[in-house]
């Protein structure tokens, strides 16, 4: 079975080289990760309460102990962070998918270790 990988964007600069100076051209390269890999340090998860996470694991055991008031200020009606940053910097739009319909923080926790044990399979 083939896992599913998400990606990240960086951006390489290479010269043309043609006996003249040019400017430098801008490519985007699109390199895949697995949901287990960690996000690149500007794009680690900060929560309300000040911790940062690196991981969609981080992410899970972080729910484990995390208020309600925390939960809520993330993830209610008008927005959820923790769904944006799967789909944003992990490209998992299944598990974003899964994390936004879930109802509350242990929805969003089992959502998330669902998705963690499929992909160790």
């Amino acid at each position: 079975m083939a896992k599913k990988r998400g990606k990240s964007r960086k951006t390489l600069e290479s010269t043309v080289k043609s006996g003249s100076a040019k400017p430098l051209q801008r490519v985007e390269v699109i390199i895949r990760k697995k949901v287990l890999g960690e996000a690149p340090e500007e794009h680690h998860f900060v929560v309300a309460d000040g911790r940062k996470l690196k991981n969609i694991i981080e992410l899970a055991d972080a729910l484990e102990t995390m208020s309600e008031e925390i939960f809520r200020h993330h993830a209610n009606e008008l927005k959820n962070d923790f769904s944006s940053w799967v789909k944003d910097v992990f490209y998992d739009h299944s598990l974003a998918e899964d994390i936004s319909r879930a109802k509350n923080r242990l929805e969003t926790q089992i959502a998330i270790l669902r998705r963690l044990v499929k992909e160790l399979m």
